[in-house]
């Protein structure tokens, strides 16, 4: 995982179009250090420690893999190594690696301390001599050889991955696993050269690779790194908070990933797994098991580990093709009127929207919201309209309800504003506004923008 925030604007080569993947049966999760893995000094995954013998490290993978595999479905751990992991820790280390290769899939992928590459190629080379020889003829047994190579343009970073693959031609090339460009952003300037073909080819994004708003620029923002190289490519980093957390001082509150509630980070787990999902590319989740980050999709007590967010693994088993991912209905509340965005039963096309006193039961009060190009659309669920700005651009004006037409009036944007976001009409540049209308069948309101609580609104399930 990256420590750093990256924009990835610019760093995309062209490739072919995009095919159908054959990589879907990765489903996996990462095992990782608790201080991350760009450590100068042996890893550690989390349950592990200089403490263990190869005997008690292959109990606690016994243990922590098979309770990952069992709670999330997988069939894959992405596991750490480096150079004095490989030279001072190997005894240990093989103890678990062992254990989960005889559950499933391991990838063993390298971490270069910092930089971007390795430190000395020397000891680079007698680490992969060491694993390579342990591990070489294991079925199971797949090797990242470097993570995030970002110290590297392409050319160098292929001849890199080519003089690998020479020194190791006993290797079959379906389980070398070569990283994109950059921080595994650009999959088609390593899948282009003729020389790598036969391997696998690895991305990674995160929600801090870029600013995005909707579902649908993400997974746009996904296909990109990919490119037309679907069909060799697991993206073996990808992952958002689990828990409640903070980012740059704001506070989130556990997010629900079954539906399209807005958030930033939602629109960026759904975005990116509904695009795996049709494109048919496996993904290893950042991560399955660290200790201390919000994104850990469980939590270790001992060796006993237990879900964090159910709807974060929904997402995660949709991207790998299990499931439907969750609903796309919800129910919309105003942070200031406290009241439900409620379609009245007005069923006549050009009727206003309003405001209820919320009541879970009402078919009136939920909404169904659409991707719609880097927008979307809110159908109400009773009446079959949506909403719609109606051009109306005066501050104050009732926001109406129409049928499809396709109109920037019926398009919004949903901008995270910490645990609300506020609703923007494409066509009337105005917000969704409760208009501190606090009587229950009280008209929906579009305003300029005030930064008011009226102006924020809550996406929540709506069961």
């Amino acid at each position: 995982m990256l420590a750093v925030v990256v924009l990835a604007g610019g760093l995309l080569s062209a490739g072919p179009p995009q095919a159908q993947a054959s990589t879907a049966g990765f489903r996996g999760v990462n095992w990782a250090d608790a201080r991350d893995n760009f450590v100068n000094g042996v890893l550690y995954v989390s349950g592990l420690s200089s403490a263990d013998t190869h005997a008690s490290a292959a109990a606690t993978a016994d243990q922590l893999v098979g309770r990952m595999y069992a709670l999330t479905g997988a069939d894959t751990v992405r596991m750490p190594i480096n150079e004095p992991t490989v030279a001072g820790y190997w005894d240990t280390y093989t103890g678990a690696i062992d254990t989960a290769l005889g559950k499933g899939r391991v990838i063993l992928a390298y971490w270069a301390y910092s930089g971007g590459k390795p430190a000395s190629t020397t000891g680079f080379q007698q680490m992969w001599d060491k694993v390579v020889a342990r591990y070489g003829s294991n079925p199971n047994a797949y090797f990242e050889v470097i993570n995030e190579p970002y110290s590297y343009g392409a050319s160098d970073l292929n001849n890199f991955y080519n003089a690998w693959l020479t020194r190791y031609p006993s290797v079959p090339r379906g389980r070398v696993v070569l990283d994109g460009t950059g921080y595994a952003q650009n999959v088609p300037a390593v899948g282009a050269d003729h020389r790598l073909d036969g391997t696998l080819l690895a991305a990674h994004d995160y929600s801090f690779f870029a600013g995005y708003e909707s579902e649908t620029e993400w997974a746009n923002h996904i296909g990109r790194y990919i490119g037309g190289y679907a069909d060799r490519t697991i993206v073996t980093e990808w992952g958002g908070p689990m828990g409640p957390g903070s980012k740059n001082g704001v506070h989130y509150d556990t997010i629900d990933y079954s539906i399209p509630s807005g958030s930033f980070f939602a629109d960026y787990i759904r975005g990116v797994s509904a695009k795996l999902r049709s494109l048919g590319v496996g993904s290893v989740y950042w991560p399955g098991l660290r200790d201390g980050d919000w994104y850990s999709l469980t939590t270790r007590s001992g060796t006993q580990l237990s879900l964090v967010n159910p709807t974060g693994l929904t997402r995660l088993q949709y991207a790998w093709g299990i499931g439907d991912g969750g609903g796309t209905d919800v129910r919309i509340v105003n942070a200031a009127t406290g009241l439900y965005a409620d379609g009245l039963g007005r069923t006549a096309t050009g009727s206003t929207a309003g405001q209820a006193t919320g009541d879970a039961s009402r078919p009136e009060q939920r909404w169904t919201v659409e991707n719609y190009g880097n927008r979307v659309r809110i159908k109400n669920r009773a009446t079959g309209l949506y909403l719609d700005g109606a051009g109306r651009t005066a501050n104050g004006a009732a926001v109406s309800q129409y049928g499809d037409s396709g109109s920037a009036n019926q398009q919004w944007t949903v901008v995270t504003d910490a645990n609300n976001v506020r609703i923007r009409n494409a066509a009337t540049g105005e917000y969704l506004d409760g208009a501190g209308r606090t009587g229950s069948g009280a008209d929906l309101g579009q305003y300029a923008d005030s930064g008011s609580a009226n102006q924020r609104w809550r996406i929540v399930a709506a069961g």
